[in-house]
């Protein structure tokens, strides 16, 4: 393939000029002002060759201090008989707990919700507790707790373990050389490589090196086995991120930016979402760009303006689903995640740019007036690739004020919870209409992870601001047709002040269609206290600060049980506002959610 391989810093130093590099950081979205204007008197002549462009990174607070150039290894060699060096430590953007490497260094390894104690033994021989706990073993994404531990018990333990894993896994496994699994495995070897090879002989530092060319050969070649979407994101950026980091490998890493410019042009909408349409995926996926996009910045290669366009669009996204408390919507597959993990990759934001209004290549609308936010699901559900998280919750809708959630979708729990996952991916799990019991898409079979095989193909979305100071959304979708011939229409109107949010339902079909029951559900957060008032057709809500809100219909109201997934903390029971009532001649369904004010 002809391209330029990535070059090493201090070739970057010798063969670029320092305007080069600096433009080489800004394209990268890095603001690099100069020193002097912020504060540094030194000339840059003082600089030793290769360190002028990671000051200048790192005066520009992007480039992570514990995840820069590999230190401490320089007078390691892979031997006498040559062979690559390993030149960048990626960053590791997640989030770690000191306190983890304690439970792994005793022998205690919780992972998937199951803990087991290996009393001494090697994790590797210990019979897994299931495929989930396996599958986090294997991708060795725990280490990073271990390296925020740094100590030098911890560092012994790091290098023990991975030596186990290379002694026993050097031929195929299942699952264990699962592509996603590999993937996973190679970026997390990378990032704590400095911690894995602290103290460690030329020997161990071969076989490690050996061991991360390997992992990604093995991708490279069996990429297209993985599953669209994420995993094949990762592979790629895992394949690439080894070949910058090591010495020798330029055709490695052109192979990996290749595949992930032609993974990130199918995967990343215009509008910065993804081909899922779960929200969730846009942070898995920024944890690892951010850190390649900086290592070919730290090796003197100009990241590609597809990677480069794709970061740009994806930040404002993750801002269009963040509620005021800094969580997350709950749609196609997203749950209560890390609110730090969040936080941090958008530290990494250049562009700040505001989120938009309405993302109609991904499918969603963001109406924002005074304290309060409404972000609806407006799309069709994802191409059936990609569709293995999706939900049928088509025209649901999240509202929060200030910094509380009020209406929520259930979300998703995690992996392990199977039942569970197939159960949050029903309307029913969501803040919208239900006919006769059934979800508006229709999956392939009864597993957590089936694809939509059906659901709806026409969706409307029309946006209507400035009249009687709100902003009112038209809705419809047509998942119901086929079965029932029957057509959701939903209005929602936001006040001026966001004191108010008024809701219409409906299903509209010919004049014979037989007459069904549907439901519209209201799913609350946890936070929030409901009390059905007496005549039962309005509903106190109270939120944790006191501010009181009143919700109310043309139809009664019921008060049922509910539950919050997440796949960070357990499940929360909660509460949800149930509303029935009949297709055909019958009133449409208007709601009211309205502030109290004191």
């Amino acid at each position: 393939m002809a391209s330029s391989p990535p070059v090493s810093s201090a070739r970057a130093e010798n063969g670029r000029s320092r305007s080069d590099l600096l433009r080489a950081g800004a394209r990268a979205g890095l603001f690099l002002a100069n020193l002097r204007e912020q504060g540094y008197p030194r000339s840059m002549s003082t600089f030793a060759p290769g360190e002028r462009f990671r000051f200048a990174l790192q005066r520009a607070g992007r480039f992570v201090p514990v995840g820069g150039v590999v230190e401490g290894l320089g007078h390691l060699r892979p031997g006498r008989s040559g062979g690559s060096q390993l030149l960048i430590a990626p960053p590791d953007l997640r989030t770690a707990d000191p306190v983890l490497a304690l439970d792994i260094y005793a022998g205690r390894f919780v992972f998937a919700g199951r803990a087991v104690e290996t009393a001494g033994a090697s994790p590797f021989e210990i019979e897994p507790p299931s495929e989930d706990w396996l599958r986090e073993l294997h991708s060795f994404r725990w280490l990073r707790h271990l390296k925020a531990a740094d100590t030098p018990l911890a560092r012994s333990n790091a290098r023990a373990i991975t030596e186990d894993w290379i002694r026993i896994y050097r031929r195929g496994a299942p699952i264990v050389w699962d592509t996603d699994i590999t993937a996973q495995r190679t970026l997390s070897f990378l990032a704590q490589s400095r911690l894995i090879l602290d103290g460690a002989d030329h020997e161990v530092y071969r076989r490690f090196v050996q061991t991360l060319v390997r992992h990604a050969v093995f991708l490279r070649t069996r990429i297209g086995t993985a599953k669209p979407g994420l995993p094949r994101l990762q592979a790629a950026i895992a394949i690439a991120m080894t070949g910058i980091s090591l010495s020798g490998q330029a055709r490695l890493a052109r192979a990996g930016l290749d595949r992930l410019d032609q993974e990130l042009k199918k995967q990343i909408l215009p509008d910065g979402g993804h081909i899922s349409r779960n929200p969730a995926i846009l942070v898995q996926a920024l944890i690892d760009l951010l850190p390649l996009r900086q290592a070919l910045i730290a090796r003197g290669e100009l990241p590609s303006e597809l990677l480069i366009g794709s970061i740009d669009r994806m930040m404002p996204m993750l801002r269009f689903f963040r509620h005021g408390d800094g969580a997350f919507a709950h749609f196609n597959g997203a749950s209560s995640s890390s609110r730090d993990l969040v936080a941090t990759v958008l530290s990494y934001d250049e562009t700040l740019g505001m989120p938009i209004s309405t993302a109609s290549y991904s499918g969603f609308e963001r109406v924002q007036h005074g304290e309060s936010l409404l972000l609806v699901d407006a799309g069709a559900p994802p191409l059936p690739p990609f569709s293995t998280e999706a939900h049928a919750g088509t025209l649901s809708f999240e509202f929060s004020s200030r910094n509380q959630r009020i209406f929520i979708n259930c979300g998703a729990p995690s992996a392990r919870h199977l039942a569970l996952r197939r159960a949050a991916r029903l309307t029913a799990a969501h803040c919208t209409a239900v006919l006769a019991d059934e979800s508006s898409s229709e999956f392939a079979g009864p597993t957590a992870d089936a694809r939509i095989v059906s659901g709806p193909k026409v969706v409307t979305s029309k946006r209507e601001g400035g009249k009687e100071n709100r902003t009112a959304l038209h809705l419809s979708h047509d998942g119901y047709v086929k079965r029932f011939g029957l057509i959701h229409r939903r209005g929602l109107r936001l006040a001026a002040d966001g004191a108010m949010l008024e809701g219409t339902d409906q299903f509209a079909g010919p004049a014979d269609a037989q007459i069904r029951i549907f439901e519209l559900r209201f799913h609350l957060h946890h936070d929030i206290v409901a009390t059905l008032e007496q005549d039962e057709d309005a509903m106190e809500l109270a939120t944790p600060d006191g501010t009181r809100w009143r919700f109310s219909a043309n139809y009664p109201l019921e008060l049922e049980e509910s539950i919050e997934f997440s796949d960070v903390f357990p499940s929360r029971p909660t509460t949800q506002i149930v509303i029935a009532a009949e297709t055909g001649a019958a009133p449409a369904v208007k709601w009211r959610l309205a502030r109290i004010d004191e």
